[in-house]
Order: C-alpha cells, then sequence, then structure tokens
C-alpha cells in the first residue's frame, strides 16, 4: 500500500517581516544576516502551533532583533514560496514547499541584537542599497512591493 505525504509533512510555514523607519526623509529597511545560511534577509521563523502568522512575525522580530515596539502596516501581506531541504522533525532532509508570509513593521527602534545569536548583523539600508545585499530575486521583487507600498501607497500582488 502506497502511503502519500500528507500536505503538512511537504511543507514549512514562516512568517516575518520588512521593518522599516523614516529618518530624515529617507526609508530605511533592516536587513538581517543569518548565522546558519550566511545570507541576509529579514526576520521570520516558523509559524508555532496555536500562533497566528501576526504573532509569529512579533516574536520573530523579537527574538532576531530585539526590537519590541512595531507597527504593522495594515493592507500589506506578501508570500513567498520555494524549494528547501526541510529543518523541521517532520520534514527534514527532504525538499519540501517553503511558505514565508511577510508583512510591513514600521519601528523607531535600533537592532539590539539577536536572542538566539542566529542573527550575526544587521544593516539599516535604503531600498537600492538593500537590494544589492539580497540573494534572491524573490526577496528582491518582495522588497519592492514594500517600498512602493510605504512610498506611494501602492498594493500590487505579492502573492507568488
Amino acid at each position: 500500500m502506497l502511503h502519500r505525504k500528507s500536505k503538512m509533512e511537504n511543507q514549512e510555514t514562516s512568517a516575518g517581516a520588512f521593518i522599516y523607519k523614516i529618518i530624515e526623509n529617507k526609508i530605511l529597511f533592516l536587513l538581517v544576516y543569518s548565522k546558519r545560511n550566511s545570507e541576509w534577509g529579514f526576520p521570520k521563523g516558523h509559524v508555532e502551533p496555536g500562533e497566528t502568522e501576526h504573532e509569529t512575525a512579533r516574536r520573530e522580530i523579537k527574538e532576531e532583533t530585539g526590537i519590541s515596539e512595531t507597527e504593522f502596516v495594515e493592507g500589506f501581506r506578501c508570500v513567498d514560496t520555494y524549494k528547501i531541504k526541510g529543518t523541521l522533525s517532520t520534514t527534514k532532509n527532504r525538499i519540501i514547499d517553503k511558505k514565508v508570509i511577510y508583512y510591513l513593521a514600521r519601528t523607531n527602534e535600533d537592532f539590539k541584537g539577536s536572542v538566539d545569536d542566529e542573527i550575526e548583523q544587521s544593516k539599516w539600508l535604503q531600498y537600492s542599497e538593500a537590494t544589492e545585499y539580497l540573494k534572491y530575486e524573490n526577496q528582491k521583487k518582495l522588497l519592492k512591493q514594500a517600498y512602493l507600498f510605504v512610498k506611494e501607497g501602492k498594493n500590487e500582488s505579492c502573492v507568488k
């Protein structure tokens, strides 16, 4: 008898945010450098059982940056999907679908450090500079959506 893996065993879901602040009329986005995958990106992490996407995003922002005062910008929600090697006990060492939900969050705080040392460093960068640090085109496209939303109030489709 063939056993099919359930959707949950073939997918991981994370949530996070594009964190920004405005200084001297410049929109700055916070990028974080992950020790685990040696890449620049945005605070995000696995959605825990019983958590909403917003709760996960807020928890991950706090854990990875030390920032506790954020305001989610209403109307912005982007979804990124891609294939990865699973990291959870139910997906370990298999190629699975990764779904990441990104929100847009404004803060006036500075990076204070990662609670669990997962994040090695951070940078506040303008949009054009930030894209130079990002490895994946998906991230660049989603950051553009966040930038346009802050700058012009545009909310083009973010769902990939």
